[in-house]
């Protein structure tokens, strides 16, 4: 069973959806009227696997995770909660509660028969849907049956008995702790032990106070002292119950996810107490070995592959640190609250017990701490809750809400849903087909674009206009919904930024990567006209002799690329690609959002012929067509490119053009294929900048150390640290450790570690080359992206 709409009304800022309640076509269900009165409920879909719900401030996000309890539960629906600016808040009278409803789908078969004997529905209805709403101080159950809607009010046990989905929460501020007591674990948190913390700083108060221990009366005068210094932990107050979860959630990560035996715990602290740390330590090595197996964590957390928590034995505590790709370790507070708090999502996640039934997981803005990368991990844990990697178990119905951009799965647009609050007594509601206009609502919510956030996903396609970014998104979108196995985009690895047209797609290549050492991944992607063949040429020239974005990475359209379907043009630009009769349904579909219903069906009965003649790109023919109609009657409007790709998404939605969104999809595959290519040779060429970067720092930081001579401990100490800096999975890391390794053997550096390196010129020289050996190869120029591997050594 999954929730597929939530209805909220008079639930704080949701009032009542005064939109439908305006629209004379609305017709009432049977749960919206009030006192014969028609109060539309604020409906709020949800998809199967995961929603995120977004908007501004003060907008309602968090409400609707509460609404979603409240439903669920049938607890906490309290008076102080009813909307204030609602009109049935009054005084005068008994205050009544806000109201909740569901829409449910998607049962089983043990649910349809739950739901067939509590309505006492034939043993023939399909029982596949059902809505349930609690209001006016009841429970009202509705399904349909033969087209009318049948009520019945179940009792508390009946509800029970048609299993709505349970819940659950991830606390986004409880991270792992530092260290957790061997007593905790042993006692599977019955006896909290004492910190690692607490227990040096209690040593240190006992040494700086040795004159309370004298004599029996200057230890009973200060009794309560003693006492609090002995105070494990304090059982009242924010933080205590803060730290209590947090040792809880190593407990789970140790013993739930890593198997690891209590015994083992126990193990560890005899072999501590009897002094025998040889012992205790190979328990905790093995301990680490389980860690590493379960966590997997180089799959999860792309920031850092080399990195490793694991656990140090402290006294009668285990410590948590970190091993990066420095080599280094480090304890855990030392780190970054977002990998902190990315663990306690991660922990939660490896954890669960996917039930036999399906469950909801609600969060509150989990973004909390993260960086952009971190977040874009976190999608991934979401996508592994909705997901199972055992298909035999029900993935959790996920939604959460956010105030980043970055936390949104840009390749499913569907999932959006955006809220905003209007004024006065009309309260928050859901803006209508968020995800088909293509993020556009979502200026509201963060204050600018989702894709114009320039220069901060890993790879960043320059193209013209809006239109192009708009077109670009939705054809991805449906291309994995419709053909899942054909080339799309990954827009969270692919920052589509419009530049306002061709003319101004090279200054924007320049700001980009021509005035910083540490450049982003770009791609540009024009049109074939002599507009954008002009901006190529620029682009080739280059700022001051350097060629920012190189041949390879700059993609024309035009019919080199071979596209398979006709669209009765050459392709110049993306609209090109778009079949005569999606292009045709697209100005229909334009011209009903701008005009009124009798205006626009006017439109549609004049609308002539949209195809191209002439040599005509696609949109200026059905922009003319459009045109006509109105230079003709007047009724019509100016059609924007934006508009026409908004419409040309609507269309190839529609079931009556399959044929037709096949033959589109077709064409624009072969578009992604080729943007697909030339950003996995951006990415491999910014991954060599980056490197060569790191490593020519290395290098300068060495000689200012060591101008004249080095033993050969120091340039092992070099050598290493630059290994584990190197990326781990870029495709020059092989090539450099292999020079590494050679440089080695070339000046003996593995025997007497205190003697002075043997040509030390040549030795800094070697060295200096490791970054331009590799540069030099990328930057031969070649013909196709994929050949630059092939092209180093």
């Amino acid at each position: 069973m999954r929730i597929k709409t939530i209805y909220l009304r008079f639930y704080k800022s949701f009032n009542y959806d005064h939109l439908r309640k305006s629209d004379s076509n609305s017709v009432p269900d049977p749960w919206d009227s009030v006192d014969e009165r028609f109060f539309p409920y604020v409906r709020i879909p949800l998809e199967k696997d995961i929603t995120t719900v977004v908007g501004a401030n003060e907008s309602g996000k968090t409400q609707v995770l509460d609404a979603i309890e409240c439903l669920l539960s049938g607890e906490n629906i309290l008076h102080k909660d009813f909307c204030r600016y609602s009109e049935f808040f009054v005084v005068g009278k008994e205050m009544r509660k806000p109201e909740f409803g569901g829409e449910f789908h998607a049962l089983d078969e043990d649910e349809k028969a739950n739901l067939r004997r509590v309505l006492k529905l034939d043993a023939n209805h399909p029982a596949d849907s059902f809505h349930l709403f609690r209001a006016h101080e009841a429970t009202t159950v509705y399904v349909k049956v033969d087209g009318e809607w049948k009520t019945h009010t179940p009792t508390t046990k009946q509800v029970e008995s048609l299993g709505l989905p349970p819940f659950f929460r991830v606390e986004a501020n409880v991270a792992l702790p530092d260290s957790v007591p061997l007593d905790y674990l042993i006692s599977a948190g019955k006896t909290t032990g004492v910190s690692r913390k607490r227990r040096l700083g209690w040593i240190e108060r006992v040494m700086s106070k040795a004159a309370v221990f004298q004599d029996k009366s200057t230890v009973t005068a200060s009794a309560e002292e003693i006492s609090a210094d002995f105070r494990l932990i304090d059982d009242t107050g924010d933080d205590a119950t803060k730290a209590l979860k947090s040792l809880e959630l190593a407990d789970t990560l140790l013993v739930k996810v890593a198997g690891i035996n209590r015994k083992s715990f126990e193990g560890v602290r005899k072999a501590v107490r009897s002094g025998d740390e040889g012992y205790a330590n190979g328990l905790v090595d093995g301990m680490n070995e389980r860690l590493a197996a379960s966590l997997d964590f180089p799959k999860w957390w792309t920031q850092d592959q080399e990195f490793a928590l694991r656990l140090t034995l402290r006294d009668s505590n285990l410590v948590f640190t970190v091993k990066d790709r420095t080599g280094r370790d480090y304890s855990f507070s030392e780190r970054s609250g977002g990998l902190q708090h990315f663990l306690s999502y991660f922990v939660r996640y490896l954890a669960h017990d996917f039930q036999n039934r399906n469950e909801v997981l609600l969060m509150d803005e989990p973004d909390a701490f993260l960086s952009m990368l971190g977040q874009q991990d976190l999608l991934r844990i979401f996508a592994a809750f909705a997901h199972p990697q055992d298909p035999e178990k029900p993935g959790v119905q996920v939604v959460y809400v956010t105030h980043s951009p970055f936390l949104i799965d840009k390749n499913h647009a569907e999932r959006i849903r955006v809220l905003e609050k209007a004024e006065g007594e009309d309260g928050t509601r859901t803006v209508a087909n968020a995800g088909h206009n293509h993020y556009e609502p979502l200026r509201t919510a963060f204050g600018s674009f989702v894709a114009e956030t320039t220069f901060i996903g890993n790879c960043n396609l320059l193209v013209e206009g809006q239109a192009d970014q708009v077109l670009l998104a939705g054809m991805s979108a449906l291309s994995r919904k419709h053909t899942p196995t054909a080339e799309n985009l990954d827009l969270n690895t692919l920052t589509l930024v419009p530049a306002g047209g061709a003319k101004h797609i090279p200054y924007l290549a320049y700001l980009a990567r021509g005035r910083s050492v540490d450049t982003p991944a770009v791609v540009v992607l024009v049109d074939g006209d002599d507009a954008g063949k002009e901006a190529v040429e620029e682009l080739q020239d280059g700022y001051r002799g350097r060629q920012l974005v190189t041949n390879d990475l700059i993609i024309t359209v035009d019919q080199s690329l071979g596209f398979p379907s006709e669209t009765g043009t050459s392709p110049v630009e993306p609209e090109d690609l778009i079949t005569q009769a999606v292009v045709r349904r697209a100005v229909i579909l334009a011209a009903a959002e701008k005009l009124n219903p009798e205006a626009a069906h006017e439109f549609e009965e004049a609308l002539g012929d949209t195809s191209p003649t002439g040599g005509q790109k696609v949109f200026k023919a059905a922009a003319m067509a459009a045109s006509a109609v109105k230079q003709q009657n007047g009724r019509g409007f100016e059609l924007t490119k934006v508009g026409f790709a908004r419409g040309v998404l609507a269309a190839l939605q529609e079931n009556g053009l399959a044929n037709e969104r096949a033959e589109t999809l077709d064409n624009f595959a072969v578009l992604f294929g080729r943007i697909n290519t030339a950003q996995r040779a951006a990415m491999r060429a910014h991954a060599h900048t980056k490197t060569s970067t790191l490593l020519k720092q290395q290098l300068k930081n060495f000689k200012r150390d060591y101008p004249h001579s080095a033993t050969r401990r120091a340039a092992v100490a070099l050598l290493d640290n630059i290994r584990a800096q190197l990326p781990a999975n870029a495709i020059e890391t092989q090539h450099v450790r292999d020079h590494i390794t050679s440089i080695q053997d070339k000046f003996n550096l593995s025997t007497e570690p205190g003697a002075t390196i043997v040509n030390y010129e040549q030795f800094l020289s070697d060295v200096e080359d490791l970054p331009n050996r590799f540069v030099r190869k990328l930057e031969q120029p070649t013909t196709d992206a994929m050949t630059i591997e092939a092209a180093l050594p």
